[in-house]
């Protein structure tokens, strides 16, 4: 059977172009990121430090999000992506160069920054080139691209820590992220045409009417309480697993390779026909409403292979609303707005992973390990009702 009948579409150049984007940009994101809380607390900072540095870094990358989708609307999603992985670019051989926590902290915000333009314009640019009844299978298919990285890059950067030192993990980074430059510049324009969808472009003055606020709003905060509570334990978790169970970085790398990167691959096809049958709105109420139980059900595991299938269950349920929901908001706004309302979203989880870690950090070091984890599930439990506002239909 060919390719097309099993996808039910042209997997094209361009879409074949975005998917190396990823995965390059994806490698380089998780070969320095998965490890960096034991880097920065390598030298010399604090648990609470630590979570500190990850929330101010995040700020930048946060308050980008939204002016950042609007010029990739004003200015072309190709452009920003181009640019932004050159930024990406530098930060990783900076790195080399600290030898204190706080002087991590420049970097980290271009860094930040380098991310904040690539997301939106990432997201928005698949829509462009995708017919609009084939949306949540391309999404599904495109966002492969990210796991492949979190599933290899974590792995790689616990053995080039071990046996190589930290300068070759950030060496290694700076050496993807050069390979991303050249199919980010063969990215064709996308077509006018390439979207198939009956909606009329709003005018200036129709940009940030009621109507387009109250189709993002349910939206922004679904992805602000998730930030909240995958937030507060991604930065912690490494230390948690260092110092609960005395593991390696290059097993703290596999945990987070398989544990993330590989359910997420796993999922994502079976996602997109899960949603279709079960209905998509509903489908991702049912994902968060399981995810609070699992997280409390961490706090009581103390075998690390246990763990792990804990973690591979919530990561799953996770990535599986990924498609869904990204669908959902790219036909209930103007592809116009495409990149303005991408980035708006993103701002909500953006903002979660800023705050998080540092609510993560003070639980962990005013009451103990296990608080993180408590107010995550608080956290994703808030995300349930919350879906009951998202309407199934296209607009």
């Amino acid at each position: 059977m060919s390719l097309r009948g099993v996808l039910g579409f042209t997997f094209t150049r361009e879409l074949v172009l975005l998917f190396l984007i990823n995965t390059l940009m994806s490698l380089g994101f998780n070969v320095t990121n998965a490890l960096w809380p034991l880097y920065i607390q390598n030298l010399d900072a604090t648990v609470l430090q630590v979570s500190f540095l990850i929330s101010i870094t995040g700020v930048a990358g946060t308050l980008l999000r939204i002016p950042s989708g609007l010029l990739s609307d004003l200015y072309g999603r190709r452009r920003i992506i181009v640019i932004s992985t050159l930024l990406a670019f530098f930060p990783p051989l900076l790195f080399t160069f600290s030898n204190n926590w706080t002087q991590l902290i420049p970097w980290s915000i271009v860094y930040s920054i380098a991310f904040a333009l690539f997301m939106p314009s990432r997201m928005a640019i698949i829509a462009d080139y995708t017919p609009v009844e084939r949306l949540m299978q391309v999404y599904s298919i495109l966002n492969l691209s990210w796991p492949i990285g979190s599933l290899i890059g974590p792995t790689l950067s616990g053995l080039l820590e071990n046996h190589f030192g930290w300068n070759t993990v950030f060496y290694m980074a700076t050496m993807l992220y050069l390979l991303c430059i050249l199919p980010s510049l063969l990215l064709p324009k996308p077509s006018k045409k390439s979207v198939k969808e009956d909606i009329t472009p709003l005018n200036h003055g129709e940009r940030f009417n009621s109507t387009f606020i109250r189709s993002l709003l349910p939206f922004f905060l679904l992805n602000l309480f998730t930030g909240l509570g995958i937030g507060s334990v991604n930065s912690i978790t490494p230390i948690y697993l260092t110092e609960l169970f005395k593991v390696s970085s290059a097993i703290v790398g596999l945990f987070i390779s398989i544990g993330f990167g590989l359910i997420m691959m796993l999922t994502q096809i079976p996602a997109s026909y899960l949603a279709d049958k079960i209905g998509r709105r509903k489908f991702i109420t049912i994902c968060f409403s399981l995810i609070p139980f699992l997280f409390v059900l961490w706090t009581f595991v103390h075998n690390i292979i246990l763990l792990l299938l804990t973690q591979m269950a919530i990561n799953s349920l996770w990535s599986m609303t990924w498609p869904a929901t990204l669908s959902l908001l790219m036909e209930h706004v103007p592809k116009t707005r495409r990149g303005l309302s991408s980035g708006l979203t993103q701002a909500g989880i953006m903002l979660g992973f800023t705050v998080g870690p540092t609510i993560g950090g003070y639980l962990w070091e005013i009451f103990g390990k296990t608080y993180p984890y408590y107010a995550a599930a608080f956290f994703l439990a808030i995300c349930i009702p919350i879906t009951s506002f998202i309407s199934d239909r296209k607009n």
